[in-house]
C-alpha cells in the first residue's frame, strides 16, 4: 500500500531525489522505485470529491422519496424503511472496503446522512417531546464511532458542528443546558490525537466547540455578555501568545479570531451597557486592545494585521457613515479595503521568504 502524503511533501520528494540522483547517490531506476512508494493526496481530491457529492445526491433522495410518501405510512412502516436504508448503506460500505476503499466511503455517508435525518422523521412520527438540539446532539453522538472506525475527518468536523448546534440548549426555556459536551468534548480532543492523525481542522472545530460551549453555559447562567466576551477574549489571547504543540499555526489563527472579533466587539460601548460609565470602558479597553496589537505586529503577526485592519475600518464607519457623503464614504472605504489586502501581501511575503532564508 503506497503511503499518503501531500502534494507539496511530494514535490519535495522528487526534488530531492532528484538531487541526489544528479549527485550519483541514487540512479534513475531507484529513484523511480522510491517515489512509487508514496502518493499525492491531491491526485485523489477529484475523486473523493465526487463521490462525496454523490453520497449526498442519493441520501436526499432517499430520504425525499420517505417524507414524499410519509403521510402514507404508518409510524412503524416509517421507522423500519428508515432503519433498512441506513442498515443497508452501511452493509455496502463493509462490503466495499476492502477493494473501493473511496466508494465505500460514500456509502458510509449515505447511512450517515439516512441515520441523521431518521433522527428528525422519527421525532415528529412519534410525537417525541424534546428540543431540536437534542436531535443533533444524537446525530452526532451516531457519527462519531463511524468517524472514528473510518479514521474520517470529514465527518469528525460534521459531527464537532452538530454538537456546536447542541450547545445552544442554553436559549432553551427550562432547558438542561450543553453540559453533555462536558463528555464530548474530551473525547473529541482523544479520537483527535490518537485517531486522525492530529488534524489541524479537528482541533480548531475543538477550539469552536469549547467556545460555545463556555459561551452559552454562561448564557444559561446569566452572566452578563461583557464578562463572557472578556473570558472569550482572554482564551484566544492565551491561546495567540502560547501555541499548542503540533497546532502551532492553527493556535495562532484561531486564538486571534477569537481575541479580535470579541475584542472589537468590546470596543462597542453596547458591550459594556450593564456597567456603570459604560461610556469609558470602551475607550479604556480600546487603547489596551491597540499596544496589544502593536506588541502583536512587532513580532509580525498576520493575523493581527487583519484585526488591526478591521479596528480602523470599523472606527472609519463609525466616525465617517452619518457625515461624509455615501459616494466619497464607499470611494474611501474601498481604498482603504485595497491598501489592508496591499499591506497584508506584502507582510506575508516577507515572512514567507524570512522562513525560507
Amino acid at each position: 500500500m503506497k503511503r499518503k502524503i501531500s502534494k507539496p511533501q511530494y514535490e519535495f520528494l522528487k526534488q530531492e531525489f532528484t538531487f541526489l540522483e544528479q549527485q550519483g547517490k541514487l540512479d534513475s531506476r531507484n529513484t523511480q522505485d522510491i517515489l512509487e512508494l508514496y502518493e499525492p493526496k491531491g491526485a485523489t481530491n477529484f475523486v473523493r470529491l465526487l463521490l462525496v457529492f454523490g453520497a449526498i445526491l442519493v441520501g436526499v433522495g432517499i430520504l425525499s422519496f420517505i417524507a414524499g410518501n410519509w403521510n402514507g405510512l404508518t409510524p412503524y412502516s416509517k421507522f423500519g424503511l428508515i432503519l433498512i436504508t441506513f442498515v443497508l448503506s452501511y452493509i455496502a460500505g463493509y462490503k466495499l472496503e476492502p477493494n473501493y476503499e473511496r466508494t465505500s466511503r460514500s456509502m458510509y455517508y449515505i447511512g450517515a446522512a439516512i441515520y441523521g435525518a431518521g433522527i428528525f422523521l422519527i421525532g415528529q412520527s412519534f410525537h417525541l417531546d424534546h428540543a431540536v438540539y437534542t436531535d443533533f446532539l444524537l446525530w452526532s453522538v451516531g457519527i462519531l464511532p463511524l468517524a472514528y472506525y473510518l479514521k474520517d475527518q470529514l465527518l469528525a468536523v460534521f459531527a464537532s458542528t452538530f454538537l456546536i448546534i447542541y450547545s445552544f440548549t442554553a436559549f432553551e426555556t427550562g432547558g438542561f443546558g450543553p453540559y453533555w459536551l462536558l463528555l464530548m468534548l474530551p473525547i473529541l480532543f482523544w479520537m483527535n490525537e490518537k485517531r486522525l492523525g492530529r488534524r489541524g481542522s479537528i482541533f480548531i472545530m475543538s477550539v469552536l466547540l469549547a467556545t460555545a460551549f463556555i459561551v452559552n453555559t454562561l448564557e444559561s447562567l446569566y452572566v452578563d455578555e461583557w464578562i463572557s466576551m472578556l473570558i472569550i477574549f482572554a482564551g484566544g489571547l492565551l491561546l495567540a501568545l502560547f501555541p499548542v504543540k503540533h497546532y502551532v499555526t492553527e493556535s495562532s489563527w484561531i486564538g486571534s479570531i477569537l481575541f479580535g472579533v470579541t475584542g472589537i466587539m468590546l470596543t462597542f460601548p453596547f458591550s459594556w451597557r450593564e456597567l456603570p460609565f459604560d461610556n469609558v470602558f470602551p475607550f479604556i479597553f480600546t487603547g489596551l486592545f491597540i499596544i496589544l496589537l502593536i506588541y502583536f505586529l512587532r513580532k509580525d503577526s498576520l493575523p493581527a494585521i487583519l484585526i488591526t485592519c478591521a479596528l480602523i475600518y470599523r472606527y472609519y464607519t463609525d466616525i465617517t457613515y452619518d457625515f461624509m457623503p455615501k459616494s466619497l464614504f464607499f470611494i474611501i472605504g474601498g481604498l482603504l479595503l485595497i491598501t489592508f489586502g496591499f499591506w497584508f501581501e506584502k507582510s506575508r511575503r516577507e515572512t514567507v521568504k524570512r522562513h525560507e532564508e
